[in-house]
């Protein structure tokens, strides 16, 4: 899946040239002046704990990014994950990504960096998921964005 993420990011942040942009994961958000935007997507979870598995519409990835004076550009960000409703133990499952949903939030990263740095007018976000039929409404006591601070539902507890 990595090869899709970093494949993915390269084909599309090479039309930035002559700038370069890196992609790296982070564990918490980079202090100083970095912009921020989180993206949804539709993924899978799997308890490492008691096996159950579950869908999730609402897998959360939060970016923070910054260009220097160079025009070298710089792009952290974290994967958020969810607690297992069925064994409650308290840690934070990863989620396992569709490869078009990966595609999806990466577009929207360069359309959203390529409005704050490269002058586009009104970059067109794309919200759809992949199809599906959540059972249950978001849960943010089960949320790790909304633990952070950064998941767009994090008012609703659903």
């Amino acid at each position: 899946m990595e090869q899709v993420w970093l494949g993915e990011f390269a084909n599309l942040f090479q039309s930035y040239r002559p700038h370069q942009w890196s992609l790296f994961p982070v564990h918490s958000a980079p202090i100083g002046l970095w912009n921020q935007f989180v993206d949804s997507a539709k993924v899978r979870f799997s308890c490492l704990e008691c096996g159950h598995g579950w869908t999730s519409m609402k897998g959360r990835i939060a970016y923070w990014f910054v260009q220097a004076s160079n025009g070298e550009g710089f792009i952290a960000f974290k994967l958020y994950g969810q607690q297992c409703d069925k064994c409650k133990s308290g840690r934070f499952q990863s989620a396992m990504w569709y490869p078009e949903e990966v595609v999806k939030v990466l577009v929207n990263l360069y359309n959203r960096v390529g409005q704050v740095y490269y002058g586009f007018i009104e970059p067109p976000i794309q919200k759809t998921r992949r199809a599906g039929k959540p059972r249950t409404p978001h849960n943010a006591s089960l949320c790790q964005a909304c633990y952070d601070g950064v998941c767009t539902e994090q008012n609703r507890l659903t």
